[in-house]
């Protein structure tokens, strides 16, 4: 069973890093306003976004002594959601402000740092199964980190695994790109991504799993209305629509806010498609695009409707 670190209410107080006023090098990228990483001469370093000169938006952040601060930032200071790892393990996930501890974030399920080094395996796994993917995102980088945490259970509270292939328990639609399976009290929330893309597709279509996996226990609920005829066919494969397209939203959003700025970094060209940037402004909209009823949505949510229907006549 994982190991559930304590959370304490202590508080810190951070000095202010402004890399105008500190001794250092910009090592790569955009350190004035962009995606960077900055190197101090005392040991610290950073890896994300920059604003006028100031850490600003996502980024990683290693002091010398081994403690590290994952989240957001503004004007060079701690400021929103984010994670601060100390030299002993422990892990606290919270609220900052201008470097300030506001309030934890509590969940039942609390990363560890065993949950972290099995997510690692996992990642791990993925890019041996998938080479192509380490053709943009190295081991340790910001997107390797980003995806690391939600393995690790950040979001849904669970362990997420890397699945090589189709299983009985594990079955893949033919033509999807990635899939995912929410974790329940009989199965472990696993994400899975075709072999036969882009590096940069691969990337996008665990990202985007990584985000749809939250809309698990909604997802059930289509699922218990359809089992109970609360729902007809038009009705269940909409109401999945609709919660795949909150899943594009925050991908566009993962898309502008850390892809697009660490691939400008890389100086690689990305293909803001391939991440939903010009989804429509309402799922409405968007929903006026379904006009091939042999292609999403109806493929495979109508068929996944006839089974369950199938299954209750088999039953009855």
């Amino acid at each position: 069973m994982p190991q559930r670190f304590l959370f304490f209410y202590l508080f810190f107080n951070f000095v202010c890093i402004n890399i105008q006023a500190q001794d250092g090098i910009c090592v790569s990228g955009n350190c004035e306003d962009g995606y960077g990483r900055f190197e101090w001469l005392s040991g610290e370093e950073y890896i994300g976004n920059f604003s006028k000169g100031k850490m600003s938006g996502y980024g990683v952040f290693y002091w010398k002594n081994k403690r590290k601060f994952i989240g957001g930032w503004k004007n060079g200071k701690m400021d929103g959601k984010g994670m601060l790892f100390y030299e002993n393990g422990q892990i606290k996930k919270g609220i900052w402000k201008a470097n300030t501890f506001v309030r934890l974030l509590r969940n039942d399920f609390a990363l560890s740092k065993e949950n972290i080094i099995n997510a690692e395996k996992e990642l791990l796994k993925m890019v041996r199964d998938r080479p192509g993917m380490t053709k943009i995102v190295e081991k340790d980088d910001i997107i390797w980190q980003w995806v690391l945490y939600k393995m690790a259970g950040e979001d849904v509270r669970s362990p997420i695994y890397w699945q090589e292939n189709s299983t009985k328990n594990f079955p893949i639609p033919s033509g999807v790109k990635a899939v995912h399976a929410y974790p329940t009290k009989k199965s472990d929330g696993r994400v899975w991504v075709a072999d036969n893309l882009t590096s940069e597709e691969m990337w996008a279509g665990i990202i985007y799993e990584l985000h749809n996996i939250k809309n698990g226990p909604a997802f059930q609920m289509v699922e218990r209305d359809a089992k109970y005829f609360a729902c007809n066919r038009q009705d269940y494969i909409m109401r999945y629509a609709r919660l795949e397209y909150k899943a594009a939203q925050e991908t566009a959003i993962f898309y502008t806010n850390i892809w697009l700025p660490y691939c400008k970094s890389k100086g690689i060209k990305a293909n803001p498609q391939l991440w939903f940037h010009y989804l429509p402004d309402t799922f409405e909209q968007w929903a006026l695009s379904f006009k091939d009823k042999n292609s999403y949505p109806w493929h495979p949510y109508s068929g996944y409707y006839d089974q369950i229907v199938k299954d209750i006549v088999k039953n009855y």
